[in-house]
C-alpha cells in the first residue's frame, strides 16, 4: 500500500509540473495580447486626432514701446492637431505630428510714473502708480517627430524635437491707476478721476522659429475594435526664444489633451 500511494503521488507530481511547463511554453510562444492589436505582436499603424487646453509661465522678456520689460507671465493655449505613427519594434512606434497651437501670454508690473489730468481751472501732473498690463497672443504650426513607446497596451510614452512656424501676433498694452487719490505739495488731496484702463500700445511683436522639446504620456481606453480614446498630458520645454531680439520670450507649458484613435 505504501508503495501504491508513492506512486500515485509521483504520477501526480509529474502532471502538475508537466502543466506548468507546457503552459509557460503557451505564454511564451503565443502573440502579446493588447486591446489595441490582439493579433499580431506589433502595434499596427495608429492615426491620432488630439484636441487639448494647457497653462504655463514666462522665462525671460519682452516689451513693446516702452522701455519697461514684461516678466513673470502668466500662459494659456489650445491645441488641435494629428499624429500618424508605424512600428518599429514589438512596442516602439515613430510617427510625426501637426499641431495648430495658440498661445495667450498675460503679464504686468507696477512703476510710478506722472500723470497729466484736466481739472476746470488748469491742467495737473502728478506722480501716480499704475499697473501695467500687457497681453501677447502667439498663433503657431507646430512640427513634432517622435519616438513613441508602448511598453503595455494601455500606456504610452512619446518623446521627440518640435519646431514653432510662427503664424502672426498680437499685442495689446494698457495701464490704469491702482490709487484714487494724491496728496499735492500743498496739501491738498487731488482724486483722480475714474478713467478706466487707458491704451498704451497695440500692434505685434515679431516671431520666430521656436524649437522645443516635446514629451507625452498618455493612457488609452478601448471603445470598439481598432477604435480607443487617449488622456495624455503633453509638456514642452522651449529650446530658443519665441521672439526676435531683444525679447527673450520662452515659455514652459504643459496641455492636458484628449485624443481619439484608430489603428488598421
Amino acid at each position: 500500500m505504501p508503495r501504491v500511494c508513492a506512486s500515485i503521488g509521483r504520477v501526480c507530481w509529474l502532471s502538475v509540473v508537466g502543466s506548468l511547463v507546457l503552459l509557460g511554453q503557451g505564454r511564451q510562444t503565443s502573440p502579446p495580447s493588447s486591446p489595441l492589436a490582439p493579433e499580431v505582436r506589433h502595434y499596427p499603424p495608429e492615426l491620432l486626432v488630439t484636441i487639448g487646453i494647457g497653462w504655463g509661465f514666462q522665462s525671460g522678456t519682452f516689451r513693446g514701446s516702452c522701455s519697461q520689460d514684461f516678466t513673470n507671465g502668466r500662459s494659456q493655449s489650445w491645441l488641435v492637431g494629428l499624429s500618424y505613427s508605424l512600428p518599429l519594434t514589438a512596442t516602439w512606434l515613430w510617427g510625426a505630428s501637426p499641431l495648430f497651437l495658440l498661445t495667450k501670454v498675460q503679464a504686468s508690473y507696477r512703476e510710478r510714473e506722472q500723470l497729466t489730468f484736466a481739472r476746470p481751472e488748469d491742467t495737473i501732473s502728478v506722480p501716480v502708480e499704475t499697473r501695467n498690463r500687457a497681453e501677447l497672443t502667439l498663433p503657431m504650426l507646430v512640427l513634432w517627430s517622435y519616438l513613441r513607446w508602448r511598453p503595455t497596451p494601455w500606456l504610452v510614452f512619446s518623446v521627440g524635437p518640435a519646431v514653432g512656424i510662427p503664424l502672426g501676433s498680437r499685442f495689446h498694452h494698457e495701464k490704469e491707476p491702482i490709487q484714487h487719490s494724491v496728496v499735492l505739495s500743498t496739501g491738498e488731496i487731488f482724486t483722480l478721476p475714474e478713467t478706466g484702463p487707458l491704451r498704451v500700445e497695440t500692434g505685434r511683436l515679431p516671431p520666430r522659429l521656436a524649437w522645443s522639446g516635446l514629451a507625452h504620456v498618455g493612457g488609452d481606453i478601448v471603445i470598439a475594435r481598432s477604435w480607443w480614446l487617449s488622456f495624455g498630458l503633453y509638456s514642452w520645454v522651449p529650446l530658443s526664444a519665441m521672439l526676435q531680439p531683444p525679447a527673450t520670450l520662452r515659455l514652459f507649458h504643459s496641455s492636458l489633451t484628449l485624443s481619439l484613435g484608430k489603428s488598421w
